[in-house]
């Protein structure tokens, strides 16, 4: 499996329909959870951590500020790179849609970490010894491995 290829006019997307398939349904559960309740779902924490953990007041105020913009951008991420995965995009991917895959992928792995209970070195050692993810834990090496992909691709081979 090759996700990503370098040509002459820029990075294309190469992965085959089915693993297209996988990723574009993890991108629409994606842009659930951006549009549902945040406040209630504790993938939030993970995706706007606190700026300031020892200070309550400063870190709503930060949120107050910034959590918006953050949502908007995050879901455009998400909309962009479903539209890569489902066709309505294709060509050579620009800088911004390399940016926003990227972003995507690791609001995916995010996700997927809250899901699985990882939030270290050590829970995400344990999470292959569990069943609960079972699965679940695969995709998220998956995606891991589409994501350090996309990056070698993006970097030049001088």
């Amino acid at each position: 499996m090759i996700p990503f290829a370098r040509r002459q006019d820029g990075v294309h997307l190469a992965m085959s329909e089915g693993e297209r398939a996988v990723l574009a349904s993890l991108t629409e559960q994606l842009q659930q959870v951006l549009g549902g309740d945040l406040s209630s779902d504790p993938v939030a924490a993970r995706m706007f951590p606190d700026a300031y953990p020892s200070d309550t007041e400063a870190s709503d105020e930060f949120r107050r500020w910034t959590q918006a913009d953050l949502l908007t951008q995050k879901t455009a991420n998400a909309d962009l790179v479903h539209d890569w995965l489902t066709g309505a995009r294709d060509g050579a991917m620009t800088p911004q849609d390399e940016q926003a895959w990227l972003r995507c992928l690791t609001d995916l792995r995010l996700t997927i970490a809250e899901r699985l209970g990882i939030t270290d070195a050590a829970t995400e050692e344990a999470s292959y010894a569990g069943d609960a993810g079972l699965g679940l834990r695969d995709v998220y090496d998956w995606i891991g491995y589409v994501q350090e992909h996309l990056v070698t691709t993006l970097t030049p081979t001088d």
